[in-house]
């Protein structure tokens, strides 16, 4: 398993932290919830095992969580929580995601950034 991302963003003075995780091979999941006071205000789930067919390499793995987490930063920044999260809605489920447009998503990302490498800290 590897390691979840964690993001605390605020939103029109409202602060939301943001988790993403791979539940791991036994429950191939990618789970992200957005909280705020300490509730569940939204989730976002891509359950990965039945579109694949071998196991996920980490890197894979890494790209499609990052993916996600950056999609619900961004529902967070342009306000799409607020009425869910003023109201203590239930978090509502979003649509599932196609592994195959996360995996090409993945795949530009990768051919972008061997295009342009990130500059060498050196120590």
């Amino acid at each position: 398993m590897l390691p979840g991302i964690n993001t605390d963003v605020t939103h029109a003075g409202v602060e939301y932290h943001v988790q993403t995780e791979d539940l791991g091979t036994k429950n191939p999941v990618i789970l992200t919830l957005v909280y705020r006071d300490g509730a569940v205000v939204f989730r976002e789930t891509l359950d990965y095992g039945q579109t694949l067919v071998a196991e996920p390499s980490a890197s894979l793995l890494r790209a499609l969580m990052d993916g996600q987490h950056r999609r619900v930063l961004r529902h967070v920044s342009d306000g799409e929580l607020d009425a869910r999260a003023g109201g203590r809605e239930p978090p509502a489920a979003a649509p599932p995601k196609n592994v195959e447009d996360l995996i090409e998503e993945y795949l530009r990302s990768r051919r972008r950034n061997s295009a342009n490498p990130a500059p060498r800290r050196e120590p």
